[in-house]
């Protein structure tokens, strides 16, 4: 569905050690009683000082590496020492959270002008089917979901519709959506019989052994069919640029569990990918991220919407975002009417990741 954005903001401590600078002065003793465990003097010293120091001197406002301390006295030196001894645990706890969380690539989202003559690109051009359809006529918008599995177990794409509109600006950020096909040069054939537009011929990647063409919805987003054998998931890619590629690699890592599948350079084309996903590559979706040589900002348009992400608790995901510098937009919590708890949150570039509830994604589907 198209998640929908309140302002609900409910707050979650993991275990030992609160993510957020929210947390009351009790979780800040909690953790700092873990973390100096083997040094009972300086232990009984923080105790002592949180009795008396207001939590807005013991917390800088968005992350827990740092307190704020002012003047040189011995108590705010202690602070600070102590702190940087509880961050380097807090952190492995974050990174372990994400790590463990049991995450898949859901759908991504974009908007369309005929939702019908969309549908029925995807599925008679390139083989995919029809998941489920519905309109919200009280909020004037339509949306379909196309894909080649159910969704329990698949990537999909949500095609959406705004009463009225029937053209969006996709900007120069988004990339395309990768489909993995056996015979590449047959799929050409069906989508130009169909009357789909080729925009590159079949033909093998420079340097490489793999054939690829490049045809457009009717909405002019790019699809890069890829030619591979079979594959449990054909819905194989989403590209998209961004302006400062080790910078994206480390926040999708750190924040959003992800793993870097493979990074290459390409000098003749001025530029260089990385596959970051949350399994192999070739069994699973993968986020295509390009950065070209000297350019450090996109346009985004109003096309590409997001890429949904199932995560076991969006309460915990969302301060390990927050942890590693994303922003989140909406905060953890269900949505009105039908209780699907989820979170939205913006990377590095502003791309937007909406991260939804597992067991309540499932629910949606039944």
């Amino acid at each position: 569905m198209a998640y929908q954005l309140c302002s609900a903001q409910p707050h979650f401590s993991l275990n030992k050690f609160s993510f957020s600078s929210s947390s009351s002065t009790n979780n800040y003793k909690t953790a700092s009683f873990y973390a100096c465990a083997q040094n009972a003097s300086r232990r009984i010293a923080l105790l002592q000082l949180t009795t008396v120091l207001s939590q807005s001197e013991l917390f800088v406002a968005n992350a827990p590496k740092f307190l704020r301390t002012e003047g040189n006295s011995e108590t705010s030196m202690l602070i600070a020492d102590i702190a940087q001894e509880t961050t380097s645990v807090t952190e492995k706890d974050v990174l372990e959270w994400t790590k463990s969380d049991k995450r898949r690539l859901l759908h991504v989202v974009y908007r369309v002008g005929d939702l019908d003559k969309t549908i029925k690109f995807y599925t008679e051009c390139l083989g995919m089917k029809l998941l489920r359809q519905r309109d919200i006529p009280e909020e004037k918008y339509s949306n379909a979901f196309v894909g080649y599995g159910p969704e329990e177990s698949h990537f999909a794409m949500e095609l959406t519709y705004n009463y009225g509109v029937d053209g969006y600006d996709i900007g120069t950020g988004f990339g395309h959506f990768g489909i993995a096909v056996e015979d590449v040069a047959k799929m050409v054939d069906l989508v130009k019989y169909k009357g789909g537009r080729v925009i590159q011929e079949p033909g093998l990647v420079e340097g490489g052994n793999t054939v690829i063409a490049l045809v457009e919805d009717p909405d002019d987003y790019n699809c890069k069919l890829i030619q591979r054998g079979p594959t449990p998931e054909p819905l194989c890619q989403v590209m998209l640029r961004v302006g400062d590629l080790d910078r994206s690699i480390n926040f999708y890592r750190k924040a959003f569990g992800m793993e870097l599948l493979q990074k290459s350079d390409n000098p003749e084309h001025r530029s260089t990918t990385a596959m970051m996903g949350y399994g192999p590559e070739g069994k699973n979706t993968v986020l295509e991220l390009t950065y070209n040589y000297g350019v450090r900002e996109y346009t985004k348009g109003n096309g590409y919407g997001q890429i949904a992400i199932g995560t076991d608790n969006v309460y915990k995901t969302a301060e390990a975002i927050k942890f590693y510098g994303g922003e989140v937009i909406r905060e953890p919590g269900p949505l009105p009417g039908i209780n699907t708890k989820i979170t939205v949150c913006l990377d590095p570039d502003g791309w937007k990741t909406v991260f939804v509830d597992n067991i309540d994604f499932l629910k949606e589907l039944q």
